[in-house]
């Protein structure tokens, strides 16, 4: 694979004390990274990411196996200065497309080709597009830009910086982040499952998007598949298309357990499960629960050990709190995502 790169230099009156807030902002997202001869190192999933402080600036480079995540990361590294400094930062990157007023390397304008219901409250939505080669390589997820039914679509389009330029509140796009279920890249096609739940835009948009409609999706990113080959998932009801498309690619010797907690039986899906994994769904309307189910079973052990959570976001943090303290399982044993908040409307 061909690698992308990039770099910049950001001028700042404190690099090392800018490179000591970077370390402190990835520790408290739980990312794990090297600090050796004065340099910051980390595998961000998507990308290798490099920061070195020199006299009155902090050199910064990445690099990438596709366009869209280098850009992506670029991306992240200037939001995470931008919020660090207070300010807007306008890094000269090299190595990246310029192409002001296009559209993003990480986006594509796609074309709903198909829906259909599976399960009882799941719609799985076939979108149509361009050059989608990056989109199976890495990262699970992608978000959907759902443009206003009230007002012609407005994309995201890039400055003459190459940083990415939002439509406005007033153009109504919703954004929401959905998993990649299935991918083919050659006949230019991804779906996405969507668990209809009842509450908010993307609900009431799923139900009401017809073949033909324009939908943009940006990505991908979110995780890949879980290392090793000794697991546990677990998660809800928005977990379930990342887990059955993580059992489907599992590798055929895999062991362990998935926990898939959901409202009721009618909840289920038929699941591809490899003979070494045990499936266990459990049921709120019963009283189960995924965080105290996953925290009475037992952790695989050895060096290819994984241990893999998604639902909503406070769920998340009390397992992550969990598995850091009392079990012992670091960033890089672990996968933990806050899929949703409670307080969603």
């Amino acid at each position: 694979m061909s690698m992308h790169t990039s770099a910049a230099l950001f001028r700042d009156a404190d690099p090392v004390g800018l490179l000591d807030a970077v370390a402190a902002d990835l520790t408290a997202q739980d990312v794990t990274y090297a600090r050796e001869n004065g340099a910051l190192e980390c595998d961000t999933g998507i990308g290798q990411l490099r920061l070195c402080p020199e006299t009155g600036a902090l050199r910064i480079e990445v690099s990438c196996g596709s366009a869209s995540n280098l850009h992506m990361l670029c991306e992240g590294v200037s939001a995470r200065l931008d919020r660090l400094r207070g300010t807007a930062v306008a890094l000269d990157w090299s190595g990246t497309e310029r192409r002001t007023g296009g559209l993003p390397p990480n986006v594509r304008i796609a074309r709903l080709l198909s829906k259909e219901r599976i399960g009882t409250r799941f719609l799985r939505l076939r979108l149509a597009a361009e050059d989608l080669g990056d989109f199976a390589l890495s990262g699970l997820h992608i978000r959907l830009l759902i443009p206003s039914a009230e007002r012609p679509p407005v994309w995201p389009h890039l400055n003459d910086k190459g940083r990415t330029i939002w439509p406005s509140a007033e153009d109504g796009m919703a954004m929401p982040a959905y998993t990649i279920r299935d991918i083919d890249a050659g006949a230019g096609w991804l779906d996405v499952d969507i668990f209809v739940h009842g509450r908010g835009p993307t609900c009431r948009w799923a139900d009401e998007v017809r073949p033909g409609a324009e939908v943009g999706i940006s990505g991908p990113g979110g995780g890949w598949m879980p290392p090793g080959r000794r697991w546990l998932l677990a998660g809800d009801e928005t977990a379930l298309p990342a887990i059955a498309r993580i059992l489907e690619a599992a590798p055929a010797d895999a062991e362990g357990d998935v926990l898939i907690e959901v409202d009721t039986n009618d909840d289920r899906l038929d699941l591809s499960v490899p003979s070494g994994i045990r499936l266990r769904w459990l049921h709120r309307a019963d009283g189960d629960d995924i965080v105290d189910t996953m925290m009475k079973t037992a952790l695989p052990q050895g060096p290819e050990r994984h241990i893999w959570f998604a639902a909503e976001k406070t769920r998340a943090a009390k397992v992550r709190t969990w598995l850091r303290t009392s079990e012992d399982v670091g960033p890089k044993e672990s996968y933990v995502a806050g899929y949703w908040t409670e307080t969603e409307t």
